[in-house]
C-alpha cells in the first residue's frame, strides 16, 4: 500500500518536471512567458482589451486604434523605452 502511494507521488513529481521543461521549451521559442522572461507591462492590458472587444464588438475600434498607435511608435526609429 505504501509503495503505491510512493509511486503515485513519484509520477506526480515526474509529471511536474516534464511540464516545466515543456513550458521552458515553449518560452525559448517565444510562444509564452514562463520563468526566465517577463512579460512587458502592457501585455495584460492588451489581452483584456482583446477580451473586451469580444464581449462588446461596438468598442472594437478602441483596440484597433491602440494597435495602430503602438505600431506608429515602433516604426518611428526611436530607441525602445527602458
Amino acid at each position: 500500500m505504501a509503495i503505491k502511494w510512493l509511486l503515485v507521488a513519484a509520477a506526480i513529481v515526474a509529471g511536474a518536471i516534464a511540464l516545466d521543461r515543456f513550458l521552458l521549451w515553449c518560452e525559448a521559442r517565444g510562444w509564452i512567458y514562463w520563468r526566465k522572461k517577463k512579460a512587458s507591462p502592457g501585455t495584460a492590458a492588451s489581452a483584456m482589451l482583446e477580451l473586451q472587444s469580444l464581449v462588446e464588438p461596438a468598442n472594437k475600434h478602441v483596440v484597433e486604434q491602440l494597435r495602430e498607435e503602438h505600431t506608429e511608435t515602433d516604426d518611428s526609429g526611436a530607441p525602445p523605452d527602458a
